[in-house]
C-alpha cells in the first residue's frame, strides 16, 4: 500500500466520522466552560471573536504511551490580525486537539493558550 492509498482511506474515514466538525464543536464547547470564569486568560478575546481553522489531522499509529491506534485533530484558535502580519490575517492565540479511536470515539482532548 502506498502513501497515497493510506491518505485516501484515513480522510474518508475522518470526514464519514466528522472529525474536524466535532473536534471544532468540542473546542467551543470548552471555550464557553473556560470563559464563565471572569478570570480565565481567554476572556481578552472574547469568544464571538475567535475563529476557528482545523491545522492538521495525523493518523498516530507508534507512540510511548499510547499503544491504541487513534486520529489526532488539531483546530487552531485565532482573532482577527489588524496589522495583517500572520499567515491568513489570523494570528494564533491557542489550539485544541482531540484524539479518537477507530469508531470516533474521544480517548483525550486539551486546549491550549498561547498568548
Amino acid at each position: 500500500m502506498k502513501l497515497i492509498d493510506l491518505h485516501t482511506l484515513l480522510d474518508e474515514h475522518s470526514r464519514l466520522l466528522d472529525l474536524a466538525t466535532i473536534a471544532e464543536e468540542n473546542c467551543k464547547r470548552l471555550l464557553e466552560e473556560e470563559t464563565r470564569d471572569s478570570q480565565n486568560e481567554w476572556n481578552e478575546f472574547g469568544i464571538n471573536n475567535l475563529i476557528f481553522r482545523l491545522i492538521e489531522q495525523v493518523f498516530v499509529f507508534n507512540h510511548i504511551l499510547w499503544q491504541t491506534l487513534h486520529i489526532r485533530t488539531k483546530i487552531g484558535i485565532y482573532i482577527k490580525d489588524p496589522d495583517k502580519i500572520h499567515f491568513m490575517d489570523l494570528e494564533q492565540v491557542g489550539y485544541y486537539q482531540l484524539d479518537t479511536i477507530e469508531d470516533g470515539v474521544a480517548i483525550d482532548d486539551w486546549l491550549v493558550y498561547e498568548k
